[in-house]
């Protein structure tokens, strides 16, 4: 059973990017740079497998509608907590969450009261008995003006991250940023291993939906920015492969962004490196169907494939021109 602080819900998001600067930072260097998320308190770090930094988290007040799918609107009052992360010196997410408890007073509260518990809102609507479900699938399908914006929420902390001076704005490659939002449903009776369904949205949009008991959804947050930095690798090494091929004036332009990105994403694969054990046993799954590792690699090969192939094109060109002198 569930107490009455217990979660309903835990509701998150996750932008992913390129860090913009021409050279991986170091570990230090990534810490520093997360510093100015929350100056004077402690990053997380951890150096191997890969290099990870995680700031501390900075709180954003909400007074606003979640819209539950096949229900009405619950107005829910409270806080966010947002972070920052960098995955081996070269990957940038910001990243959001709230957990959705019941309210126990149905009148308006004292800003205080919320700032007391960072990352919860309280729901002042009646829900009923049974809203977890509806509430988890109505944050990963509606899109209504009035509903929690953590899109937006997300991206500052992004954007806080990447204007900072520190970083030079050099970018060996181009690279897109993905979204990724997630939902948990606190099932108070599971026992067993989480449910899971990881859904692509459009061309840079994903969803992931868990369902798990309260012990476990802590690690919730960490195995989705762990998913949402692989799928952003998959997703910006498949649409490098998925480019036409390069005229004789492309190939050295070509070649400037293919080398740096074998270089320094190649190393970063590594599914469930950061997840918590019990989560990680979740990759298992997603390297079955779709199969993200087998995409992976099949993507790697075709880029050096097609490095081999530049470079042996703009050997044969440079001696043409050494022939015409």
């Amino acid at each position: 059973m569930t107490g009455p602080d217990s979660p309903l819900a835990v509701l998150g998001e996750i932008h992913t990017c390129l860090l913009p600067s021409r050279n991986v930072l170091d570990l230090p260097a990534s810490s520093e740079l997360l510093s100015a998320v929350q100056p004077g308190s402690t990053v997380s770090s951890r150096e191997r497998p890969i290099p990870l930094a995680i700031s501390p988290n900075r709180v954003e007040g909400v007074d606003c509608d979640l819209i539950p799918l096949s229900g009405k609107h619950v107005h829910v009052i409270g806080t966010i907590a947002s972070r920052a992360v960098v995955v081996g010196g070269r990957i940038l997410q910001g990243s959001s969450q709230t957990r959705v408890t019941r309210a126990q007073e149905a009148a308006r509260q004292p800003w205080s009261h919320y700032l007391s518990m960072p990352g919860t809102v309280e729901a002042v609507s009646k829900l009923g008995d049974a809203p977890a479900g509806r509430l988890a699938d109505g944050h990963l399908r509606a899109h209504e003006e009035d509903q929690l914006d953590l899109t937006s929420i997300s991206q500052r902390m992004s954007t806080f991250i990447r204007v900072d001076p520190r970083l030079d704005q050099r970018m060996p490659f181009r690279a897109g940023t993905t979204r990724l939002r997630w939902a948990v449903e606190v099932d108070p009776d599971a026992n067993e291993l989480p449910r899971f369904a990881f859904r692509l949205v459009g061309k840079r949009v994903r969803s992931v939906r868990l369902t798990m008991a309260e012990p476990d959804m802590a690690a919730a947050q960490r195995f989705c920015e762990d998913l949402a930095a692989h799928d952003w690798l998959l997703t910006t090494i498949s649409q490098m492969a998925d480019r036409g091929g390069a005229s004789d004036h492309e190939t050295d332009m070509l070649l400037d962004q293919l080398v740096p990105m074998l270089d320094q994403l190649v190393p970063l694969w590594m599914p469930g490196a950061h997840a918590s054990p019990g989560l990680r046993r979740l990759w298992a799954e997603l390297e079955s169907d779709p199969g993200f590792t087998r995409q992976w690699t099949a993507r790697v090969g075709q880029l050096r494939d097609r490095v081999t192939t530049e470079t042996l094109k703009a050997l044969r060109h440079s001696k043409i021109i050494s022939h015409d002198w």
